[in-house]
């Protein structure tokens, strides 16, 4: 039984940079996916249009700041939809299968599991996943049901996110 009373739930500013960071990780893999694979990602077209613009910039230092700007965009789609496509594009219905099943396995009572998810996924941290089972334990507490959808939409966007970002596909 968690003692609630021991726990800030804020998101802590370390844990909003390393989403942020994610964020702009994944812009690497958008812009090295064809032309017609990014006409299906669910994005608007301002952003298809940064991120075509990130694909053709070949000098290290406009590509960082581009890198960047399109981590920024990420944030202001829906980046749980923008996510989910790019893992669907990335890996087999077998593979996503595989790697969707954490999503059930991972429990914040279970330290091994917890342990084996961050071996296998180079791209994850334990604390991030901690922080995100913990987040669904609270909603569950509080008998919160729109806290639950969400905090459980952002343990399987992470698993996703850390799969795509770990190069297994």
């Amino acid at each position: 039984m968690i003692d609630w009373s021991e726990h800030d739930m804020r998101v802590s500013r370390t844990e909003l940079k390393k989403s942020h960071e994610r964020l702009q990780q994944l812009a690497e893999p958008l812009a090295a996916l064809s032309k017609k694979q990014m006409k299906k990602l669910p994005a608007s077209e301002y952003f298809l249009d940064e991120l075509t613009a990130l694909a053709d910039i070949s000098s290290a230092n406009a590509r960082n700041r581009q890198i960047k700007r399109v981590g920024k965009l990420i944030s202001e789609e829906n980046r749980h939809d923008l996510v989910d496509t790019l893992f669907q594009i990335r890996f087999s219905p077998e593979q996503a299968a595989k790697i969707e099943a954490w999503y059930t396995r991972l429990n914040i009572n279970d330290e091994s599991t917890l342990k084996q998810f961050v071996k296998q996924f180079s791209a994850s941290e334990r604390n991030s996943v901690y922080q995100l089972l913990l987040w669904i334990e609270y909603a569950k507490h509080m008998n919160d049901d729109e806290l639950l959808a969400e905090s459980e939409t952002d343990l399987l966007s992470y698993i996703k996110e850390v799969a795509i970002l770990s190069n297994l596909g």
